[in-house]
């Protein structure tokens, strides 16, 4: 902390009074007691994403007594939209009679109206040119093609302003764009568009092979634009029942026939439209015959090699994911996926992904949500399994839910919970955001932290001690799942999908002191800039793949103990529809 060690006691305690404060949902005295904190602690990233989250929730607050005032609002945004292209036509009119000071004025004001126009851009880059203001112009036009890059005559001058003012790499690339754009017959605008290219060639010292390679580049992202746009039109036919003709070739209509197929994958749904088409970028269509190794169609079974032979593990059904263990936690594959029948596999490859998370965060953090609900189902569900191979009684009544006897919080400082956190790889505003956000807890030896059926309030991360996750098998008692250490994240399933806990967590072998965050907590993480809330969902991966991993290899020995025959492939299938062997993301087979 920037004010010292008394500071350093203070702030924590006027962040405690901000906490109960929000928790009471009284967002004026939290917002007020973050205020404090905040200048005690300028510099502190979790103060100022906490502050700004309680005055989103002072505003949405307001906002519930305003619905009239919403309405107003919308109707506001109208008037300025139509003001806004009224402008527009008054400012073409004054450049076409050469009064550009006034053209440039009706501009502003459509601007300021607040409507995303490329033609507002478009004319204001052509009367800067005029100017000779290349710079300007160059700005303004880069905004237009944003909006509208399909427009020739825009990225022609585009070309124009970057030429000018000596930007030849981007000069070529926008004289590319409007040679892709010419109309049939245009040999006019198509003769000057190659001395252009053919002079930009020669400055920039460029093989014939880099002109064709650039080409073939600014014709890809054109088409993938067109493609994408393509696409939610037939969607939009589609979903309103109109006929929208024969389709029209189109050298990548392989990507938009894709899209709807991703689409129609259950995992897929939290994706949208334009996030779905991205990742057609890295997806291929495979043909397995039947008897295969490495779904669309067709019925596809798990099985793992061991050395009493060949062990079923169940089989995937339609639009399932399968392969994310691997992908996830950066391992070999654990089992073999094997071809029924005749399938069609919709395959990711794991380097292009990467490549294409990294340059997409969001897309990034959605996807990894998705293979965090798709795990935590599949260890639910393999924990499940584990009831099956004895017979015995269920489990005595639970316990009272409230928190066990012995429990306390001791005093445990910013500082040391932002070093336990440091140590799992986090850093930035999710790291400030968990650390503040906050409890420790110390439970005595053999203590329950929860137990199986309790509602899940809380993930938990162990800062001391030892943590025993298990789980009640009739006929054998308590199983142990996993010992957790120093470091290691548990409890967090039942954020992910609001279902009851799946097991016990219990001290093991002494006291354990736990650092424990909520739902909110975990939300505002996953809500903050894509670009940090990315390493944390790699990380709760991570961890949740391990341990799915770990309870397969337990779920495998007891299968073999148990005596399966190798040759009957639904032996053991009860997990027909969520195989846990992994989605198809793939690395090699």
């Amino acid at each position: 902390m920037s004010k010292g060690k008394t500071a350093t006691v203070d702030i924590e305690q006027v962040i405690a009074l901000a906490k109960q404060f929000l928790d009471r949902n009284l967002f004026d005295e939290a917002a007020a007691f973050f205020e404090i904190a905040q200048r005690l602690d300028p510099d502190n990233l979790g103060l100022k994403l906490s502050l700004a989250q309680v005055r989103n929730q002072q505003r949405q607050r307001r906002g519930e007594h305003q619905m009239d005032l919403g309405k107003n609002l919308l109707e506001h945004v109208r008037r300025n939209a139509i003001d806004a292209f009224q402008f527009f036509g008054l400012a073409a009119l004054y450049e076409e009679r050469g009064k550009r000071a006034q053209a440039e004025q009706c501009l502003e004001i459509a601007r300021a109206k607040g409507v995303v126009n490329p033609f507002v851009h478009k004319l204001h880059g052509k009367i800067l040119f005029a100017k000779q203001e290349f710079d300007a112009a160059a700005d303004e036009l880069r905004r237009a093609r944003r909006y509208n890059p399909f427009d020739r005559e825009l990225v022609e001058l585009l070309s124009r302003a970057e030429y000018e003012r000596e930007h030849y790499p981007e000069a070529l690339e926008a004289a590319i764009d409007a040679f892709w754009l010419l109309k049939e017959g245009e040999r006019e605008h198509r003769e000057r568009l190659k001395k252009r290219i053919r002079r930009l060639k020669t400055i920039l010292r460029m093989s014939q092979e880099d002109l064709v390679t650039r080409f073939h580049e600014q014709r890809d992202k054109l088409q993938t634009a067109f493609d994408r746009l393509e696409w939610q039109r037939e969607r939009l036919l589609e979903d309103r029942g109109d006929d929208a003709g024969p389709p029209q070739p189109s050298p990548h209509a392989g990507r938009i026939e894709l899209a709807a197929r991703l689409r129609r994958m259950p995992p897929l749904d939290p994706l949208d439209d334009v996030e779905l088409f991205q990742l057609t970028e890295v997806t291929h269509a495979e043909q397995l015959a039947p008897g295969e190794a490495l779904f669309e169609h067709g019925r596809l079974r798990i099985e793992r090699r061991t050395g009493y032979g060949v062990v079923a593990l169940g089989h995937v059904a339609r639009g399932s994911l399968l392969g994310e263990i691997g992908f996830v936690a950066g391992a070999e594959r654990s089992a073999d996926a094997v071809a029924d029948e005749a399938c069609v596999l919709l395959r990711l490859d794991a380097g292009e992904l990467e490549q294409l998370v990294a340059g997409e965060p969001a897309l990034g953090v959605k996807l990894y949500q998705i293979f965090w609900q798709d795990l935590a189902t599949k260890l639910r569900q393999t924990n499940e399994q584990l009831r099956t191979f004895f017979s015995g009684d269920e489990r005595p009544p639970a316990e009272p839910s409230a928190e066990p006897p012995g429990h306390e919080r001791p005093a445990v400082g910013t500082g040391e919970r932002l070093e336990l956190l440091e140590e799992q790889g986090l850093s930035g505003v999710e790291l400030a955001t968990l650390a503040n956000f906050s409890d420790v807890k110390r439970f005595p030896k053999d203590t329950r932290l929860f137990r199986e059926g309790d509602e899940g309030k809380e993930m938990y991360v162990v800062l001391e001690g030892q943590v025993r996750i298990s789980k009640f098998i009739p006929g054998g008692g308590e199983e142990a799942l996993a010992i957790l250490d120093r470091g290691d994240f548990f409890g967090e399933m039942s954020l992910i999908d609001g279902q009851p806990r799946s097991a016990d967590a219990i001290a093991h072998d002494g006291p354990a002191t736990v650092v424990a965050f909520d739902q909110r907590t975990l939300e505002e993480v996953l809500t903050v800039d894509p670009s940090t809330a990315l390493p944390f969902m790699r990380l709760l991966c991570r961890l949740i793949a391990g341990r799915l991993r770990e309870v397969d290899e337990k779920l495998t020995t007891w299968r073999i103990m148990a005596g399966a025959p190798d040759d009957d492939p639904s032996a053991f299938d009860t997990r027909e529809n969520n195989p846990q062997l992994e989605p198809s993301l793939g690395r090699a087979r």
